[in-house]
């Protein structure tokens, strides 16, 4: 409670200094289906359509129709130097169809200030209360008894844009963020950092390209959670290094409908982690790389000046290396993702 009230403090202290007022709150409306809500592997998927251990899976199906609303409060404004300021505060919550207990929610604060047409920066937190995952064995229990495997987590973001001319624009981004697992995985805790470089290139009118790249590190408690290592039979360390690489291409009205623009937008996302888990007892990160690649388009169409319709589609894999096959055989995936969502700007 006390962050949440020291960000409002900010933001009420910067708007009494402010002229200019414009409010104009967004709501944004989305309907998707997800083919596999909690990243299952094959493996797994097959033991939960098997039927033969319910006590491992809180699901009712695999794959579901999530319903989701999201509600920004913007407000812009001219500080007494004159330039442009926007504090926005949002609530984003997803509705499960069939499986409720994924149910979830994140709050957000941002704060964006422009230094001149160039120059700008912005602060971003997100709190999301709840994150569930899956089932899982707890280190702490003596017999195979599955628990929920959920966590809370901070999320602090800056970011720097700078604007070369009307072709080149280029962005820094810092995050930090805080991970809270509940009781019985509390070895998951973690922290972490991630410094993230991007460039923006604009060739020609009818095309934008971005593209960017992030290193990340994750730094989690492991043995630290345990006053005594007697506690548990086996350690488990989740810490992991990450490069992140990202390429998109927006087309802005590249066709028209009823002399209104489509707008396309093409993306992928390549990450790659490598665990630096020491002890070959715990075989689920010792030696063990992750590759995960992610596919994004969408189509983007202004009904009205205030109404905007988007059609999205997703598709995401996971590839697992390791020295332990069994490893591998769990943690791959693929899943799809596709929807629309209706914004409206009052």
């Amino acid at each position: 409670m006390k962050k949440y009230l020291f960000l409002c403090i900010i933001i009420i202290a910067s708007s009494l200094a402010a002229q200019n007022f414009i409010f104009y709150p967004i709501i944004t409306l989305e309907t998707e289906y997800n083919s596999n809500i909690l990243n299952l592997s094959q493996s797994d998927l097959d033991r939960f359509e098997s039927g033969n251990e319910p006590n491992k899976f809180s699901l009712e199906t695999s794959d579901d129709l999530i319903a989701s609303a999201k509600v920004e409060l913007n407000l812009k404004h001219r500080l007494m130097a004159g330039h442009t300021q926007i504090n926005r505060i949002a609530i984003s919550y997803n509705k499960f169809l069939k499986n409720s207990f994924e149910d979830n929610y994140f709050i957000e604060f941002a704060l964006k200030q422009y230094l001149s047409r160039k120059l700008n920066f912005g602060f971003y937190y997100y709190y999301y209360p709840e994150i569930y995952v899956n089932r899982y064995d707890s280190v702490l229990d003596a017999e195979n008894i599955f628990r929920d495997f959920t966590y809370s987590k901070n999320n602090y973001v800056g970011k720097l844009n700078y604007t070369l001319n009307p072709k080149y624009q280029f962005n820094y981004k810092f995050s930090f963020s805080q991970l809270f697992y509940n009781e019985y995985f509390t070895e998951y805790d973690a922290e972490n950092f991630e410094n993230g470089i991007g460039i923006r290139i604009t060739p020609v009118s009818w095309i934008r390209i971005n593209s960017g790249y992030a290193f990340k590190i994750s730094n989690a408690k492991a043995e630290d959670a345990f006053s005594s290592s007697q506690q548990v039979t086996i350690m488990k360390d989740a810490s992991y290094q990450a490069d992140i690489f990202d390429l998109s291409f927006y087309f802005p009205a590249v066709i028209s409908v009823f002399n209104k623009p489509v707008n396309f937008n093409l993306s992928a996302k390549y990450e790659h982690f490598y665990f630096q888990a020491v002890n070959q007892i715990d075989e689920y990160h010792y030696g063990r790389e992750d590759k995960i690649v992610t596919f994004n388009s969408d189509a983007k169409y202004k009904l009205t000046d205030n109404i905007s319709l988007k059609y999205f589609y997703k598709y995401k894999f996971r590839d697992t290396g390791s020295p332990y096959t069994n490893v591998e055989i769990d943690k791959e995936y693929n899943l799809y993702e596709t929807g629309i969502s209706i914004s409206l700007s009052l």
